[in-house]
Order: structure tokens, then C-alpha cells, then sequence
């Protein structure tokens, strides 16, 4: 799986988890004391799953719904992507200057063009930043925790007789079938569970002779909920999200309440193990037994004590004063809370990558699965899917009607597909090519190689020298193959971008093996017999929706629609569909729609 893909995850599930964690705030905050300790740890679940589970459970009832879907589904790393080495492009080359219409042509295969940006873009390098954050987190983290395996497990376990026999007792009192072993070291200040596959108590040295039977009772109690509970191995899958998102400071303030909420909830199932006359008397055990000083928090603990600041305290010696058995009208209120915050905050929007304008129906067999058909102007809108990829084909009747947008603002600012589109009074478009970053700005301010606008060089970057080139002459025919700017006005050229590879020439796949350039979102033009244009837009880098295509699956699209020539076109980040003022597709930019130059666009 590609290091963007991941990333793309990550800000995507971060951000969505960040509005989770908010509205749980909330409702903690709404509801104070009147919410069950237990159940006010138990819906930081939701936040857990929701950071570390690539999942696409969709609702009409989730809160990102309310938020446009391309503002909020997508990647930030661009994907101009570096050719593989291997990879064979078949252009048309030399001074032969191969047209939709030639009868016959020779293949010949060339090197790869140059890429069109490096890709070491901006993006790219905050993915790295991200990866390498995570990855020192998470050496410290494991190297914190072996360092205390390898110390703890040179101590001996405990064998007195009373406090062997007081773990027996509490253990047939929970339910428990195994006594844990207790170790007794200095190397912690306050008691403690410690590990998962074989968890330990401790206890600390300093501490060891100031408790009597009861305070002992109560640490075995508390600890062994722990234990029941499960909160160790929660507590790292909550280290394990902090690790991956170790960027998002809501994400850790989360966390910290997360684990007071913890501590306030094995207080609470202590009590249920006790009788009501021992409630006081487990709470002076917490005041009398804590310590001023504190070793660091490890992730494969849990402590008796907690969080020992006065507040934390404060708290759970008020819970324990006003402890009752939550009735059952609470305890249907928390669960039809839990079950509202899952389907609001932990539900993803529905999908709305279905066309906007027309209804669908479903079409068996083949690829398509799904139509929607503008019979005024002759368009075709499809769904199509692969082993790895969702899309959408527009087939154009008219090759006429079919134009090129460039940016107003040349050499400033691109524009958004759904800008442009709107700038031609047109009324659908895709992405056409791409485009350099000179100064950094990644704004799309300026197109690659040749372009033309209604038969004007609109720019021109590379001289004389001649580049792959896609585009339309003045019969509406779709022209692809090595050209330079002189030749563009020669063969009466009339919109006109660079890229490639091209993919189909004259009725023959020219890609070799998946093409050399990975899976990811894609966008391509082609032509039929007939003239009838296609469109085709592959959504990618979002693992519960679609991953994306290779240049192969992109090039088996055109032939199964017929194209007798096709191109690849810009994609990743760039990757857009526009219909009647909506996207169509499941644009992969946390940042909605990218800024480029030029727009294949659909006049009316």
C-alpha cells in the first residue's frame, strides 16, 4: 500500500474523529454526573474504532453528511507520479505525426516522457514528516515499555500467605478463575496491573508496609476490574491511535480524559463488588494510600491511583460519595446515547459518487452499473467498477462540443473544475493535463508542456522540442502523439494539453504489463469510431471506497468501451468529474476540489 494512500487515511479518519471527540465533549458536558461512570468511558470506544479501523458503514443519519463530501473525502499528496524505469509508453514519435483517422501507422516504442513534477511535492514530504513522527512515537513507546518488562520480571512473585489468600478470595468474588501473581518492587510509587498476555499486580516496596487487610482488599478489587475489563489492552489500542495521530492535539486531550473516565469506571464496578457500608472506606483508601510523587505513566498499566491530581482525585472521591446503582431508566438513556453518538459521529456520510441529475438503474452483466442520460446534448453518464476501483464514463456524442478551459489566471492561479466548467458556460468536464510547480505554490498556476486554446498556443514551455500531446483538430478528432507548437498549427489543432502515456493507438492497447505507474486515481480521454468521446474518472487512495486503478484497468476501460484512441490524463489528487455544477466522483483531497489549469469541458 502506497505511503500516500495511508496518509490520505489518516487526515481523513483524524478529522472525522476529531468532530466524534467533540460531540462526545459535549455530551459529557450536557449531562455531567447524570451519565453512568461506566458509560462515560464506554463511548470513547467509539473514538478509538473510528481512528483505527478502516471501515464504510454509512448512514443517513452521520453529522458528515452536513459537510460537502469533497471537502472532507480526499488525500493531500499529489500523485504526478514517476514512471517505473520498465515501464513502456508507446508514443508516436519522430517527425510522423500519428492522427486518429491514419489508416495504418507503425508502433514505436519510446522512453518514458519526463515526468511531468517530481514526486517530492509538498505532500509527499508532509506524509514523511507524519511517518517518521509515528515511527519515532512508536519506538519510544515500545522501548519505554521493554525497559520495564525486562526490569519487573527479575522480581520474584509475592508467596505470603495473607495476601495469597486475599487474591483467591477476591477472585471467586468477581468471577475470576485465575490469581494473578504479585510482585513487590520499588520500581513503581503507586499499585498497578501490568501486561496483557500475562499481567501481573504490582505493588510498591514503599508502600507495601502501610497496608492493612483492607486496603489490600481494595487494590485487589480495583486492579482485578482492571483486569476484567479488559483496560489494559484498551489503553494500547488508545496508544496505538495517539501513535498514528500523533499530530492531533484533540486526539490526545481525548485520550487523557479517556483514561480519568477509566479510572472512574473501575471505580464504579469496585463498588458493585462491594457493600454499601465499604463504599467510605474505599474511598479514604485512595486518599490515605496516595503518593505526592509519580513515575511515568506506561500504556501497560493501570494504576490504582490514576491520574493523582487533585481535581482527577477530587472527582472520584465525589463519585464514591454519591455512588448508586444506575436504574434502568439511566441505563436505557446511555444506551440509546451510545447508539445516537454511533450513528451520528461514528457512521460515515452516505456515498453521493452516484450521478446527481437523473435517476440510475441497475444494468446486469459487464461493468456498467449504472446510466444517466442527457438526451438534449447527447451524454452518457455511467458507473463502472473493477477488483480494486469505482468510476464514471460521460460518453459525448459530438466531438464538437468538446473544449478545453484554461485558467483565466495564468501563470497566478489554476481554477477548479467546477470553475472552469462555469468560465465556458459548459455543463460537464473532467481534469485534462498537467501541470509544474515552480515556486512551490502547488496552485496550478501553470500547464506542462503545449497548450491550446481554439487554435491559439495559450503556452508553450518546452520550445521546439516536441511532446506528447492530446487534444482535438478541427474535425472534432481526437489527436495523440509527439508534436511541437509549430506542428500543432500545421495539423489545425484546436484544444490541445500534455501528458500521457497514451494508451490505446489505432485500436491496440500499447501499455505493457500495469503500465509501470502503480494504483491510483485516474483520469483518461478516448475516442470511438464514431466520434463519440469518452470520459472516464477513477476514484482511489480511500481504502472503504475504491483504491484505485492502473494504467492496465484505466486502458480496459477504453477498450471495453470501444476506443480506438485513448490517453491518461492527470490524475490522483486531480482526478474530477463535473456535471451540471456537482462532482460526480469521491475526489481524494481533504482540501475538495485541486486547483489546476485545464479542463476537458462539455459545451452546451
Amino acid at each position: 500500500m502506497e505511503l500516500e494512500l495511508v496518509f490520505n487515511w489518516v487526515i481523513k479518519s483524524s478529522m472525522m474523529a476529531s468532530i466524534l471527540a467533540v460531540l462526545i465533549l459535549l455530551v459529557k458536558y450536557a449531562l455531567g454526573n447524570k451519565l453512568n461512570v461506566k458509560w462515560q468511558y464506554a463511548i470513547w470506544m467509539l473514538l478509538i474504532i473510528r481512528l483505527l479501523i478502516p471501515y464504510d458503514i454509512q448512514s443517513p443519519w452521520s453529522i458528515y453528511n452536513l459537510i460537502p463530501n469533497n471537502s472532507i473525502i480526499s488525500p493531500i499528496v499529489d500523485q504526478i507520479r514517476i514512471p517505473d524505469s520498465n515501464a513502456q509508453i508507446d508514443n508516436i514519435s519522430g517527425k510522423d505525426i500519428q492522427l486518429t483517422n491514419d489508416q495504418s501507422s507503425k508502433q514505436s516504442s519510446t522512453k518514458p516522457e519526463e515526468p511531468i513534477a517530481k514526486d517530492l511535492s509538498i505532500g509527499w514530504i508532509v506524509a514523511m514528516l507524519w511517518l517518521a513522527g509515528a515511527f519515532i512515537l512508536a519506538i519510544l513507546t515500545i522501548a519505554t515499555n521493554l525497559r520495564f518488562y525486562f526490569k519487573v520480571r527479575r522480581e520474584p512473585s509475592v508467596i505470603d500467605a495473607r495476601m495469597s489468600k486475599l487474591m483467591q478470595e477476591c477472585t471467586s468474588e468477581m468471577g475470576i478463575r485465575r490469581n494473578l501473581p504479585i510482585i513487590i518492587t520499588n520500581r513503581i510509587d503507586s499499585p498497578c496491573l501490568y501486561g496483557i498476555v500475562s499481567p501481573k499486580l504490582l505493588l510498591p516496596l514503599p508502600l507495601v508496609n502501610r497496608l492493612n487487610d483492607e486496603n489490600i482488599r481494595h487494590i485487589f478489587i480495583h486492579e482485578l476490574s482492571h483486569y476484567k475489563r479488559k483496560d489494559i489492552l484498551i489503553n494500547w489500542l488508545a496508544v496505538a491511535a495517539q501513535i498514528v495521530h500523533w499530530f492531533n492535539p484533540l486526539i490526545w486531550y481525548s485520550f487523557t480524559r479517556m483514561r480519568e473516565d477509566c479510572e472512574l469506571a473501575c471505580d464504579a464496578d469496585t463498588l458493585c463488588s462491594l457493600m454499601p457500608e465499604e463504599y467510605q472506606s474505599y474511598g479514604l483508601s485512595i486518599i490515605s494510600l496516595v503518593t505526592p510523587s509519580q513515575s511515568p505513566w506506561l500504556p501497560g498499566t493501570t494504576g490504582f491511583f490514576g491520574n493523582k491530581n487533585n481535581f482527577q482525585i477530587k472527582r472520584r472521591i465525589k463519585m464514591i460519595k454519591f455512588f448508586k446503582k444506575p436504574t434502568l431508566k439511566w441505563t436505557l438513556t446511555a444506551v440509546v446515547i451510545f447508539i445516537s453518538l454511533g450513528l451520528v459521529g461514528f457512521t460515515n456520510p452516505i456515498s453521493s459518487a452516484n450521478p446527481n441529475s437523473s435517476a440510475s438503474q441497475g444494468i446486469s452483466g459487464g461493468q456498467v452499473i449504472g446510466l444517466t442520460r442527457d438526451t438534449s446534448l447527447g451524454i452518457t453518464i455511467e458507473d463502472i467498477t473493477g477488483p480494486s476501483y469505482k468510476g464514471k464514463v460521460m460518453l459525448i456524442k459530438d466531438p464538437k462540443l468538446v473544449k478545453l478551459a484554461v485558467t483565466k489566471d495564468m501563470g497566478v492561479t489554476g481554477e477548479r473544475v467546477s470553475d472552469l466548467v462555469k468560465d465556458m458556460g459548459a455543463i460537464a468536464g473532467i481534469n485534462a493535463g498537467g501541470f509544474y510547480d515552480p515556486n512551490g505554490k502547488g496552485n496550478g498556476a501553470f500547464p506542462e508542456g503545449l497548450t491550446m486554446h481554439d487554435g491559439k498556443l495559450v503556452h508553450n514551455n518546452m520550445g521546439d522540442k516536441a511532446v506528447n500531446i492530446v487534444g482535438f483538430n478541427d474535425q472534432g478528432k481526437l489527436v495523440i502523439g509527439n508534436m511541437t507548437a509549430k506542428q500543432l498549427v500545421e495539423k489545425n489543432m484546436r484544444e490541445v494539453v500534455t501528458f500521457g502515456p497514451n494508451l490505446i493507438v489505432e485500436g491496440k492497447s500499447v501499455i505493457s504489463g500495469d503500465g509501470g505507474w502503480g494504483i491510483a486515481p485516474r483520469t483518461g480521454i478516448g475516442q470511438m469510431a464514431d466520434g463519440t468521446v469518452i470520459f472516464v474518472v477513477i476514484d482511489g487512495r480511500q481504502p472503504t471506497w475504491s483504491i484505485g486503478a492502473t494504467l492496465r484497468d484505466l486502458t480496459k476501460v477504453f477498450v471495453d468501451y470501444h476506443a480506438v484512441n485513448a490517453v491518461n490524463l492527470d490524475g490522483g489528487s486531480s482526478s474530477e468529474m463535473v456535471y451540471q455544477g456537482k462532482v460526480l466522483n469521491q475526489i481524494p483531497n481533504i482540501f475538495g476540489e485541486r486547483y489546476i489549469p485545464t479542463a476537458f469541458v462539455v459545451t452546451s
